[in-house]
């Protein structure tokens, strides 16, 4: 993520990785002598160049590459115009187009898939790995008071785009008039359950 954070939205940038491991699990470290868990990498970035010893892949923002996927949705395909907050091998964390306050964000795994259910245990968790990363930048950012997290599942939930997305909602003090019950606002007239008690 620090890499997707460092480049310039034009940028690029380099990983390299062996091709030589004959074994996977943990060595010593021959320089500092610790215990180093090995393993052979493949990366979800072009691949330019392949040799016994070694591969080199070519990193840009996920709004900087043609997909080339044949699905017009727009998080398989997000646009160059978006700024990109940050990004991991499996999920990627936009400005919402249309936010609810300054710094909503949505984290997206890249893999397809309208049901958060049906997601694959790595992506929720990349998913939640990325949500506390947003967070950390959002809060420098924009120094909220308070967050929101939501997630629509269904058409019938307000789901607008089949496309999992977690929103990441900054909150401000004073940016509603009353925020007890937070998302139980969803449903009007549910959100202060402590009313009357």
């Amino acid at each position: 993520m620090s890499i997707a954070e460092l480049l310039k939205p034009s940028g690029r940038a380099y990983y390299a990785v062996r091709r030589d491991l004959k074994r996977t699990g943990f060595r010593l470290h021959v320089k500092h002598g610790v215990p180093t868990y090995q393993c052979n990498v493949i990366l979800p970035y072009k691949s330019v160049l392949k040799t016994p010893f070694c591969e080199i892949y070519e990193y840009q923002h996920i709004n900087q590459v043609n997909q080339n996927n044949g699905t017009d949705c727009p998080f398989c395909n997000p646009s160059s115009s978006q700024e990109l907050i940050t990004e991991s091998a499996m999920t990627y964390a936009i400005y919402d187009k249309f936010p609810v306050s300054q710094g909503h964000s949505l984290i997206i795994p890249k893999k397809h898939e309208a049901d958060y259910f049906h997601l694959s245990d790595n992506i929720r968790t990349s998913c939640w790995i990325m949500i506390n990363r947003v967070k950390r930048i959002l809060e420098e950012r924009y120094k909220p008071d308070g967050f929101n997290i939501g997630i629509n599942i269904g058409e019938d939930a307000g789901q607008t785009i089949p496309h999992v997305h977690i929103h990441l909602i900054p909150r401000y003090k004073g940016d509603v008039e009353n925020p007890v019950g937070g998302v139980r606002n969803l449903i009007p007239g549910k959100g202060n359950y402590l009313k009357g008690n």
